[in-house]
């Protein structure tokens, strides 16, 4: 409209509105219509793929992975082999903002490109996609700080990794780049794969502390105690990092051949804050040769020292202390050491304690250990478990809809169906994955 007309048009109209105003809605009007027909549509972001220009074709690529549009992907794919390296990075790093898994073919092609910078590039956005994590800093960092955030592999439970990302990673990890190789690690344990478990192996002779360092962290997560035996002699790494985290590991894989030597690097370290470390990894081997020792450290001044000896005893079920034990409970006035002994007590046949262990789930500080006792003690107490469905806390029960999910048992299916309907949606919308992933078949297994 012209400007004149405008301005006659509003005085016309009696409503209030300046001519001033008017005028500059009109002129914005304008000039939003005339940015949204300067912008491509989808149709040509796809034809400017095929532009004999590399900034054509970059800046097409960087807008379709902005769309979200799953549809982006295949048009994207022809270009994981562009001539330009910044048209092939801004390709997997669309495939990321895409989030969708039709990328996964074209990204294990990405995994043998020549660069090294976009295989790492690759590496993080396959577990990012799979994994379901956002990275905000340089990838490295990230696989490294996700990885031990865990004990476990991190994938969702409904999602299956193709196993061609397993073994292209794989193949990543006698790449001539330390830092892909350590990222490699790193996403194999993240991701799940067990079927790759001999080459981790393989990398723990590597020249590369943080390679060997991320391979530990991996088999930790997907090996079994069979691969854990391999892990003993990085006990006495050269590296720091990789010794704690060959504690670490071992301790989740319940390695019983490490019991001597881990006994030995305590003895060494009795009074250095490393013998914590080692003793966390002792007491979760369950080796039954050192309850001597875990009996001994039960009057340590340390509570940590206690905590951990009081696990110890009970995984190594010396049914010797459970008379003893409930009588420390009572005796106990802190949390986190109650808690520790109505574990063992548990652990050694009194499922009267599971109260304990149950109540403490909703706490803030005590919460995330109470989960991780019930899930290690796992289907035996499942009949115990199920009664506190009814809780009248709505936090205990959304977190036992959790629990139970994990622990994998369908037969839990006919108790969690009720709660779909439960008056808080926190724990219908718990319940309703719980029975879905029950459905589904085997849930991940709980801690070893």
């Amino acid at each position: 409209m012209p400007r004149g007309a405008l301005e006659r048009a509003v005085r016309c109209g009696g409503r209030g509105i300046s001519v001033s105003l008017a005028v500059t809605l009109g002129w914005g009007l304008a000039s939003s219509s005339a940015l949204a027909a300067s912008r491509p549509s989808f149709a040509d972001l796809v034809a400017d793929l095929k532009s004999p220009t590399a900034k054509t074709r970059l800046d097409a690529v960087a807008e379709l992975g902005k769309s979200r549009r799953r549809e982006a992907v295949a048009p994207l794919s022809a270009l994981v082999r562009d001539p330009d390296l910044r048209v092939r990075m801004e390709v997997v790093r669309a495939f990321r903002e895409l989030r969708d898994l039709s990328a996964v073919p074209s990204l294990l092609t990405s995994l043998g490109d020549g660069d090294p910078k976009l295989r790492e590039e690759t590496v993080g956005t396959l577990v990012e996609l799979y994994a379901e994590r956002d990275r905000s800093g340089p990838i490295e960092g990230f696989l490294e700080i996700f990885s031990d955030e865990y004990d476990r592999a991190s994938v969702p439970p409904f999602t299956a990794v193709d196993p061609a990302v397993f073994e292209g990673l794989a193949a990543l990890l006698r790449d001539e780049d330390r830092v892909i190789r350590k990222d490699a690690a790193y996403a194999l344990g993240i991701l799940g794969g067990a079927s790759t478990t001999a080459a981790l192996v393989g990398v723990l002779q590597d020249p590369d502390a943080g390679v060997r360092g991320a391979a530990v962290t991996s088999i930790g997560k997907v090996g079994t105690a069979q691969e854990g035996r391999s892990l003993i002699p990085l006990l006495a790494d050269e590296s720091t990092d990789v010794r704690n985290r060959a504690l670490q590991a071992t301790g989740v894989l319940r390695v019983r051949e490490a019991g001597p030597p881990l006994r030995e690097l305590f003895e060494t370290n009795r009074k250095r804050a490393l013998a914590v470390k080692v003793l966390a990894s002792l007491s979760r081997i369950g080796d039954p040769a050192q309850a001597e020792l875990f009996r001994e450290l039960l009057q340590d001044p340390d509570p940590e020292r206690r905590r951990l000896a009081i696990e110890g005893l009970g995984r190594v079920s010396d049914e010797s202390q459970l008379s003893a034990f409930k009588k420390d409970y009572q005796r106990e006035r802190t949390d986190d050491l109650r808690l520790a002994y109505s574990f063992a007590i548990t652990m050694l046949g009194d499922r009267a304690f599971v109260d304990t262990l149950v109540l403490a789930l909703p706490s803030r500080t005590l919460g995330a250990r109470a989960r991780d006792y019930v899930l290690e003690l796992g289907r035996p107490i499942l009949p115990d478990l199920l009664p506190y469905l009814s809780d009248p806390e709505a936090e205990i029960r959304a977190s036992l809809c959790d629990i139970l999910a994990q622990i994998g048992d369908a037969e839990a299916i006919p108790r969690l169906n009720p709660l779909l309907n439960d008056p808080s949606t926190k724990v219908a919308d718990r319940a309703n994955r719980a029975v879905e992933l029950l459905r589904r078949g085997p849930a991940g297994s709980p801690p070893r």
